[in-house]
């Protein structure tokens, strides 16, 4: 018997695991290279998008961390509420302040007290007055506990013969509350301080705005009365 066959036969079965072993773990090698490969251009994908809008333009989009956008939606919050709050006429009075109610938390109430003690209503209709606001500046600071901001802009009261203008700055808190239909933002003002300018009249009209005691306690009240 020749048992250099035997060995012969040993060798070979040794070099095929070899190669066996090897040709596996090339194999994957390239399997997970691929699925590190699908799985960025997957992550890309999803990250950026192309939108078209009716008039047949092409935009890239891309993703944003939710705590980014966070930052906006405080903003369009706070401008809602300024622009319901300090704009109305005789026939958007009540709707305007209902909007702005779900906006603001307990502070709302002091202020609305403040429009109810000088029957706002009335006054717009006896006096035929339409309030209109310009928004020059917001700061959203979201680094502090509980998120703080300021906001600056210009009321002005419009009657047939001219109007009153006054820059009032306010500073406020937001807290999170839950989403729903009246506070799509999920967020809820508090501690609403102002302080404003005296009021600049155009016109001939002479249209006052009565000014709060106490600038921190009291908000200035739109109310106008001929002094």
């Amino acid at each position: 018997m020749d048992l250099t066959k035997f060995k012969g036969a040993d060798d070979t079965v040794r070099l095929t695991i070899r190669l066996s072993i090897g040709y596996c773990i090339l194999l994957t090698a390239a399997f997970v290279s691929c699925i590190i490969y699908l799985t960025v251009k997957i992550e890309k994908a999803y990250s950026q998008a192309l939108v078209i809008d009716k008039n047949g333009e092409v935009y890239e989009t891309s993703s944003l961390p939710a705590g980014s956008m966070r930052k906006y939606e405080y903003l369009n919050h706070v401008k809602t509420f300024v622009t319901h709050w300090y704009a109305f006429d005789e026939s958007t009075y009540e709707g305007n302040i209902s909007l702005a109610l779900n906006l603001i938390g307990n502070k709302g109430k002091e202020l609305l007290n403040e429009y109810n003690d000088v029957n706002m209503l009335n006054s717009l209709i006896q006096k035929n007055i339409r309030y209109g606001v310009t928004i020059k500046d917001v700061e959203i600071h979201t680094n502090t506990i509980p998120v703080s901001g300021k906001i600056l802009f210009t009321q002005t009261g419009y009657r047939a013969r001219g109007s009153v203008s006054r820059d009032i700055e306010a500073e406020f808190t937001l807290y999170d509350v839950s989403r729903s239909e009246d506070n799509a933002h999920g967020a809820k003002i508090e501690d609403w301080i102002v302080s404003y300018s005296e009021p600049v009249e155009n016109g001939d009209d002479l249209l006052h705005q009565t000014s709060p005691s106490t600038a921190d306690e009291n908000e200035p009240n739109p109310e106008n009365s001929n002094r």
